[in-house]
């Protein structure tokens, strides 16, 4: 219970101190003109770096307490890369620029970029971006996991009920038992789906699939 009572103290003490130095800094200052609104944003510009450090204030008087150990080395602070894609879409960066959108990738050089796919390969998903420039990632809409409808470039083999899988240049093509399937086209009587027409599917993951 001491220990308590000293931390809190400890923390008051800090509290006090560093309003006591504020208070020091605002009156050293010669008087100036007062700004309406102004005021607030100075002092906060001046002092944000001790506002953002009170954590680790407070961890080190935790632990001189033994109420926690400190990391190797200090405190450690980390950005993760990783995260979780809610909504079935994922940013990768591109390995090449492309002429047209709806086109089918898969992992390209490294595991955070994407290539167009080739026949026979096994995508991830499609873009809805047309990459124009390959230091600018996409988005890309994982099969099997984003909700709703995708929509692909055909190569003009498919129609309606046809189950699709990766043709040539990024498109889609007619699938066969097989091949990796990744879904199956809609294609309405209003629809074309000549070769460079892009159509809608229903999607699932990438796999060889009974049909």
């Amino acid at each position: 219970m001491h220990l308590l009572f000293i931390i809190v103290a400890l923390c008051a003490f800090a509290v006090a101190l560093f309003a006591w130095a504020s208070a020091k800094l605002q009156n050293a200052r010669p008087p100036r003109r007062r700004i309406i609104g102004n005021a607030n944003r100075q002092f906060f510009r001046r002092h944000v770096r001790r506002i953002c450090l009170a954590p680790l204030l407070i961890q080190r008087m935790l632990h001189l307490a033994g109420f926690t150990a400190a990391p190797r080395g200090g405190i450690q602070f980390a950005n993760i890369g990783e995260g979780q894609a809610s909504r079935g879409v994922k940013t990768y960066i591109p390995d090449a620029v492309t002429t047209a959108r709806y086109l089918l990738y898969k992992i390209g050089s490294t595991a955070d970029n994407v290539a167009l796919c080739g026949a026979g390969d096994v995508p991830l998903g499609n873009s809805d971006d047309m990459v124009v420039d390959t230091s600018v990632p996409i988005a890309i809409n994982l099969f099997g996991v984003t909700p709703g409808t995708l929509k692909v470039v055909t190569d003009g083999t498919i129609a309606n009920g046809n189950y699709v899988t990766t043709g040539a240049n990024g498109q889609a093509t007619l699938a066969v038992t097989t091949n990796v399937v990744f879904g199956r086209a809609i294609i309405g009587t209003d629809a074309t789906a000549a070769a460079g027409d892009v159509i809608s599917i229903t999607h699932i993951q990438p796999g060889k699939h009974p049909f």
